[in-house]
């Protein structure tokens, strides 16, 4: 048996799952698939499946802290399969209470571990015991520490097997989850704005287009001590506290139920009416906007671009309010996260427009595309190795 060790740094998303394992990203769309028996068996040799194998993720799952164990689909897999993608509900579905979480990561984490032994030995093993210290993230108006210490204990305290299926092979990977840190979202991005990976002070293009609009020059430093009010887009919520530097204004811990899955829920429905009556999950529907060469790619964009007006307004009037109440004594609106990309066109002129009022002293930082939807990852990385290990031993050696 091979015992291997991960540190995890696992951003959830309702889209997507950006996840760092021993500072490596992987991503991959946050959906599974519940296939009634294995795909048809393909008697490759490891080495031809292996480089590909988190895109053909085929698992087989037991763990008491989901409701159904068995064969899974995981992240593009199931998009591609004939079988139902699963995603979490945009409206109603809690992230602490969803299994989606739980078997993605356990999934995702498997297939990794599957991949690393295979490159360091060149052979397929067996049996794989893997041990892994974790940090994570809920939306704010999800987060406290009643349901922050019940997602952890989900990992934690439960007993996971997972059965990676390399073509007509398979390895079986026992889990275990030494210590899992569950954060508010938005805690992380501070230290992905102040800090780089090294635990400098970042200094690199995320702060372009910031210091060419107000004349300014900048790094990490300049946020340290500085009011910001996130504006975090996802694909379920916007998340929208108050920070002063590394620390929540626990009077504006909050965020909207609104995000750019809602936007693209309406233009799937449009997409049926006007293009085609064909099945697509948003992750299928997000990839058309995202490829250009894709066939369906223009006519996404502008459906999507037409069905964001309302969510758009939502979070506009909602920053509005949130800085009457701050008695408008903020520094920063930083805007980040995936839905911040499509919005950029509507929303940044008239949260500009806001910023620039004599009134407000509030900067706008609209974090760059190539950044905005890693913010929580790579904050949660720099988190995993400044902070997670003391809290770790501090809080083991309580019990």
């Amino acid at each position: 048996m091979i015992v291997m060790n991960m540190n995890v740094a696992n951003d959830n998303g309702n889209n997507e799952q950006a996840i760092k394992v021993n500072d490596v990203l992987y991503r991959q769309p946050n959906t599974y698939a519940m296939p009634e028996r294995p795909s048809f068996e393909d008697n490759s040799e490891p080495e031809t499946l292996i480089p590909n194998l988190l895109n053909e993720l085929e698992v087989d799952i037991q763990s008491d802290s989901i409701d159904f164990g068995g064969l899974y689909f995981i992240g593009r897999k199931a998009i591609k399969s004939k079988y139902t993608a699963h995603s979490m509900s945009v409206d109603s579905e809690k992230k602490y209470e969803s299994d989606l979480p739980i078997i993605n990561t356990l999934g995702l984490l498997s297939g990794v571990a599957v991949q690393n032994a295979y490159k360091e030995s060149k052979e397929l093993p067996k049996e794989i015991s893997l041990n892994v210290d974790m940090a994570t993230a809920l939306p704010v108006n999800q987060w406290s520490r009643e349901t922050a210490s019940f997602f952890s204990k989900r990992f934690m305290e439960g007993l996971h097997t997972v059965i990676v299926y390399v073509g007509h092979l398979k390895v079986r990977v026992s889990m275990k989850f030494t210590y899992v840190k569950v954060i508010p979202e938005g805690t992380p991005v501070l230290f992905n704005l102040i800090e780089d990976q090294e635990g400098n002070y970042r200094n690199d293009s995320i702060f372009d287009e910031f210091k060419k609009e107000y004349e300014v020059n900048v790094d990490g430093e300049y946020f340290q001590d500085k009011r910001i009010k996130h504006v975090d887009i996802g694909d379920g919520t916007c998340d929208t506290p108050l920070t002063i530097g590394y620390e929540y204004d626990r009077d504006f811990v909050n965020g909207i139920p609104t995000g750019i899955g809602h936007s693209i829920n309406k233009a799937i429905d449009l997409f049926k009416k006007e293009v085609s009556d064909m099945n697509i999950s948003r992750q299928q529907f997000i990839d058309y906007v995202k490829e250009e060469g894709h066939p369906y790619h223009d006519k996404a964009v502008r459906l999507i671009k037409q069905s964001m007006r309302s969510e758009v307004k939502s979070i506009h009037d909602h920053i509005v309010d949130e800085l009457k109440k701050a008695s408008n004594e903020v520094d920063i609106i930083c805007v980040y996260g995936g839905g911040s990309i499509l919005m950029k066109d509507h929303l940044y002129k008239p949260l500009k427009k806001l910023c620039d009022r004599p009134d407000i002293p509030a900067k706008l930082l609209w974090v760059p595309e190539q950044f905005a939807p890693l913010m929580n990852v790579e904050g949660l990385n720099i988190f995993l190795k400044a902070v997670l290990p003391q809290l770790k031993e501090k809080e083991l050696a309580s019990k």
